[in-house]
């Protein structure tokens, strides 16, 4: 295939894929701006109704509280868990190396389905009770491979010889980590927070097993509505995550 006829064609392709990933979510725009009670195409008019309906929805506010909550304290632990497994990967010499590393990442590998129904076994042979921090516990176990991928990749940036030379002008280890490593893997562990944050608020498989009366989260509470009634409200709620998640993927690509 010659290049001056490859070109175009990659250009189309491009072009059909764009589209199949961004119409969508402007049809799913439109909608959450529609002043119709129902998802007419196209909209009869344009008015702010359904912004204005969810915030008078307790639940819904309620239940996005929740999933605020539970997705930064999942989020902090996985950091936590994420930087002190990278270190450890990354910068020591431990037997087993890609065992670990192996079953640090199995998350990523097991249905959701599976790891809820262990959780839930798991959380009810010990008598766990607080659905709030079995909930977090759960999605720290989620998030931690998210995180250890990218401060393991921050910390393959940095040159080895910036903690060697500190060690050499008499700094000890916590010294060299708090004064030298850490301030150059803040772009790793902003990107592993935003990471971790978006997995835990979007999760829906492993908290539908967890959950209680008091700790219904957001995707759950817009599942559960779905099955009652479908209009103009889920587009915007929608429209209102899919914002926040591109901005947090802005943000992820300006600090990395």
């Amino acid at each position: 295939m010659t290049p001056s006829f490859s070109r175009p064609l990659l250009v189309a392709y491009t072009a059909v894929v764009l589209a199949a990933l961004v119409l969508p979510l402007a049809v799913l725009v439109l909608f959450s701006f529609s002043a119709d009670s129902s998802f007419a195409f196209p909209p009869s008019g344009f008015s702010l109704r359904w912004f204005e309906y969810l915030a008078g929805r307790h639940e819904l506010v309620t239940a996005a509280l929740v999933s605020l909550k539970i997705a930064g304290a999942a989020s902090i632990g996985a950091v936590v868990l994420g930087m002190l497994a990278s270190l450890a990967l990354v910068r020591e010499q431990i037997p087993g190396k890609a065992l670990i590393e192996g079953v640090l990442m199995s998350p990523l590998t097991l249905p959701g389905i599976i790891t809820g129904v262990a959780f839930l076994q798991f959380v009810s042979l010990i008598g766990f009770r607080s659905s709030f921090w079995r909930l977090v516990l759960a999605h720290v176990v989620i998030c931690t491979p998210y995180a250890i991928r990218s401060i393991a990749a921050s910390l393959y940036g940095i040159d080895p010889s910036l903690e060697e030379a500190s060690h050499v002008l008499g700094a000890g280890p916590w010294r060299t980590f708090r004064r030298v490593l850490l301030p150059l893997m803040v772009p790793g562990i902003t990107s592993a927070f935003i990471f971790a944050f978006v997995t835990s608020f979007d999760n829906v498989v492993v908290s539908l097993f967890l959950i209680s009366g008091e700790t219904v989260t957001l995707p759950i509470r817009i599942l559960t509505y779905v099955e009652w009634q479908f209009d103009p409200s889920m587009a915007a709620i929608s429209t209102i995550l899919t914002a926040i998640t591109t901005v947090l993927v802005v943000a992820v690509r300006r600090v990395g």
